[in-house]
């Protein structure tokens, strides 16, 4: 082997330094790959203030709990927002099948001695057949999604405080359907790991199920690849044979339901049917958590398990302010202020990506 007579410059390429990995070339990298990592980035950093800032009382099991039941109910409406948002439309009454599909629930049961299993069937189908009704509105008369649903708010609100004089009803026991669907069985004398404790936390268990799910959808089968072909070039996805149409009404059906079922748990948890559960300023919080954890309002792209993180950013918000010793009288000004941060650290790391693509 002749070492003197190589080419010099493999030689050189060779005995060249490598670039040095550094912490901030591995985040940089993180956050150009993966759109959900931003937010991720966020709700670590909020965990560690709130826990310093509580003096370590923010990650007990007692709050905890009430963290994630709050992350849960807005994860499952962001996440039926994200498949909707991807297809360029939006739904604002999904917080009014939140309340209504759980009322008519426990009204079946009271008064027709339902069990609480076929009026929960029965209260997701309604929320199916609202989503319908919202997208046919919307794809076949031609008006837009935000006019169509703001009027279905009002109306299911209406129907809703209307059927028994605006009063919540307690929700008769039915296990295992209690224990199943939202009732916690932790004690303080449970390990957190124990099935009593996982109990505590089964509102965000089933928030992550339906997001997993979701997410299975949308990346891996043809359903998920229309949804995100109708939202991203609707002329292309036509001419192509996807029916667009549908394929935004089948989104709200899946919205509606999904919302119809968040209220069941809900009300499963709390023992308790509240006409006013479900206000508009629910389905706000949980288009936020959508927008923050990565999906865009343009359509075309979205990411339900961002959704998710970003719901446990706006319900650690909530209650970890409060924590730390922020007035409730402001701390909508934090909340405010973080969802702005966080949908302007969103659009620069949507820069970054750009950038190392090209």
């Amino acid at each position: 082997m002749n070492t003197k007579s190589g080419n010099p410059d493999a030689t050189s390429a060779s005995i060249a330094p490598r670039p040095k990995v550094s912490v901030g070339n591995v985040l940089i990298m993180l956050l150009s790959r993966y759109r959900e990592a931003s937010i991720a980035v966020v709700a670590v950093l909020l965990v560690i203030y709130f826990q310093i800032g509580s003096n370590g009382g923010f990650l007990t099991t007692q709050l905890m709990s009430v963290v994630l039941r709050d992350a849960g109910r807005l994860g499952m409406i962001a996440a039926a927002e994200v498949m909707l948002m991807i297809t360029g439309e939006i739904d604002l009454s999904l917080s009014s099948t939140f309340s209504l599909a759980p009322y008519l629930m426990v009204l079946m049961s009271i008064t027709f001695g339902l069990p609480l299993y076929a009026g929960a069937a029965i209260g997701i189908l309604l929320g199916v057949l609202v989503g319908f009704i919202n997208g046919f509105i919307t794809v076949r008369l031609r008006v837009p999604s935000l006019i169509t649903t703001v009027g279905t708010l009002f109306l299911l609100n209406g129907v809703t405080v209307s059927i028994y004089d605006s009063q919540p009803i307690v929700a008769p026991s039915e296990e295992p359907f209690n224990a199943i669907f939202g009732e916690s069985l932790f004690g303080p004398n449970d390990s957190p790991f124990s099935l009593h404790g996982l109990s505590a936390f089964s509102p965000f268990l089933w928030a992550l199920l339906v997001v997993l799910v979701l997410a299975v959808v949308l990346t891996r089968t043809r359903f998920g690849l229309h949804t995100i072909a109708t939202g991203s070039n609707i002329t292309g996805a036509r001419e192509i044979g996807i029916r667009t149409d549908w394929m935004k009404i089948y989104n709200f059906m899946i919205a509606g339901g999904i919302a119809a079922f968040a209220g069941i748990i809900n009300t499963a948890e709390f023992s308790s049917a509240d006409p006013t559960a479900g206000s508009p300023f629910l389905t706000l919080q949980a288009i936020a958590a959508a927008v923050i954890g990565g999906t865009s309002l343009m359509g075309g792209s979205g990411t339900v398990v961002g959704s998710l993180i970003g719901a446990f950013v706006v319900a650690a918000l909530n209650n970890g302010l409060v924590m730390v010793g922020a007035q409730a009288t402001t701390s909508d000004i934090y909340l405010g202020a973080a969802i702005v941060a966080a949908m302007i650290l969103n659009v620069q790391v949507g820069r970054l990506r750009l950038r190392r693509r090209t």
